[in-house]
């Protein structure tokens, strides 16, 4: 029995899309200690501490505002020590198949760790943890396995293993997107990649960055925010009217938040662009704004980046400005709300640093809703669809809504939508006396001066 004859192996072709199962092993955690003075690697890798300053020249260590696991912030290249124990653990994790292939044994066999799920659980949330999520399982996948889509699965985890592995090595960022790529006839379909490699990532113990697996570009920010890339580049973010891309975690040494007074986090592109085109973040008179969207449901940089920003003073003030969030009056509004402040299931490995705890819900509301009906004659209201009432029902069973949970206002909101089955979108504000610009403006400053 040897590799080859594994991964061209028969049966690895013999299987149908179906539902995956998750699997997953033992913590690696106590091998990553990275030295976070360091300053390169024999690759020429930067891998000294990111920091956060504004444009009085205060710098701190972004690891000193950051929780992180295994001491890797979210926001700076990995360190070569850390990098190598990602390496070791992965080869450890391969050496049990092939110990097992020297040993000439029937049976190959990797555990790894997934996600859980959901359960009617814990009403109460905390930064970093999902209400009603009872952590995760371990599973072990072998081969032959009793059936042909074991020997598939098995099959798909080792592959994946190679290719991060030689990602690793090299020192070179890949994505999902491109590792499936890479052999789109064995793994079928984008979502098995996705969740092998966060089930590796979870394994491990580490954030998918440091498997050198990267989200592509999604995010987009606009306002008088300065990124200073590794490359030695810097991103004025207020150039740009259509937005500034934000860069994955890695590529970003350090932050120049200047006198940011308040930040407005958007769900749609549409309405980002319209207010970018604007400079609505230079319109007010509490001073300026940033501008952030993720375009829906957000990314991990996007995530990264509030969570920095959501810890950093401007210059001149001792507190970090105020974070805001403008989604549509409907189920998917308040669970994208839901991800920003408390995480998602998904990446719940990774939670503890990218959480927005600070997170201001602005609207749509229904109070706004009933006010526009009246002067838009109920054109902007609709229905809820079926996918609806059911997202709908399953947040309802989310600890943070639960009744005694910690937002009881999203909770009512939630209820208002499905006893008067109505939603509307963002759009809808346009309608409001003096447009979505001064109704913004009016709900920043009103929650701005009742924050102070």
């Amino acid at each position: 029995m040897d590799l080859d004859r594994i991964l061209n192996s028969p049966s690895v072709g013999a299987v149908e899309e179906q539902e995956w199962i998750h699997i997953g092993t033992s913590p690696m955690s106590e091998l990553l200690e990275p030295d976070l003075t360091a300053t390169s690697d024999s690759h020429g890798a930067r891998s000294g501490p990111m920091l956060v300053h504004s444009s009085d020249g205060r710098s701190v260590p972004a690891h000193r505002l950051l929780s992180s696991v295994s001491g890797v912030n979210p926001l700076s290249p990995d360190t070569a020590q850390s990098r190598q124990a990602v390496i070791l653990g992965i080869e450890n994790l391969v050496q049990t198949v092939v110990e097992a292939l020297l040993a000439d044994e029937e049976k190959l066999s990797i555990r790894l760790s997934s996600k859980q799920g959901t359960i009617a659980g814990a009403p109460h949330a905390s930064p970093g943890t999902i209400p009603g999520m009872s952590g995760q399982r371990d599973r072990e996948i072998s081969f032959p396995g009793g059936t042909p889509r074991e020997a598939w699965r098995f099959t798909v985890v080792l592959r994946i293993l190679e290719l991060v592995h030689e990602a690793l090595v090299n020192n070179s960022l890949t994505t999902k997107r491109d590792l499936f790529y890479k052999d789109p006839k064995l793994f079928l379909k984008q979502s098995v990649v996705d969740r092998y490699v966060d089930d590796i990532a979870r394994t491990l113990q580490v954030q998918r960055h440091q498997l050198n697996v990267v989200a592509a570009a999604k995010g987009l920010v606009t306002g008088p925010l300065k990124i200073l890339r590794a490359n030695g580049t810097v991103l004025d973010c207020s150039t740009d009217d259509e937005g500034t891309l934000v860069p994955n975690q890695r590529e970003i040494q350090s932050l120049d938040i200047g006198t940011i007074r308040w930040i407005l986090v958007i769900e749609k592109e549409a309405t980002f662009r319209a207010l970018a085109s604007k400079q609505f973040w230079s319109s007010l008179p509490i001073g300026n704004g940033l501008l952030v969207t993720a375009k829906g449901y957000p990314d991990i940089s996007t995530r990264a980046l509030l969570r920095t920003l959501s810890t950093c003073p401007p210059t001149d003030s001792s507190s970090p400005p105020p974070i805001y969030g403008l989604v549509d009056f409907d189920p998917d509004g308040l669970g994208i709300l839901s991800t920003y402040k408390y995480g998602s299931i998904a990446l719940a490995h990774e939670n503890a640093h990218l959480v927005v705890p600070s997170l201001h819900w602005l609207g749509v509301r229904s109070s706004s809703i009933v006010e526009l009906d009246a002067l838009s004659g109920g054109r902007d209201i609709m229905s809820l669809s079926s996918r609806d009432r059911r997202k709908a029902r399953g947040l309802l069973k989310n600890g943070i809504l639960r009744e005694e949970g910690e937002e009881a206002e999203w909770r009512r909101e939630l209820q208002i939508m499905l006893m008067l089955n109505i939603k509307a979108e963002i759009q809808c504000l346009s309608d409001s006396v003096g447009g979505l610009e001064q109704w913004l403006g009016k709900e920043i400053m009103s929650q701005y001066l009742a924050g102070r």
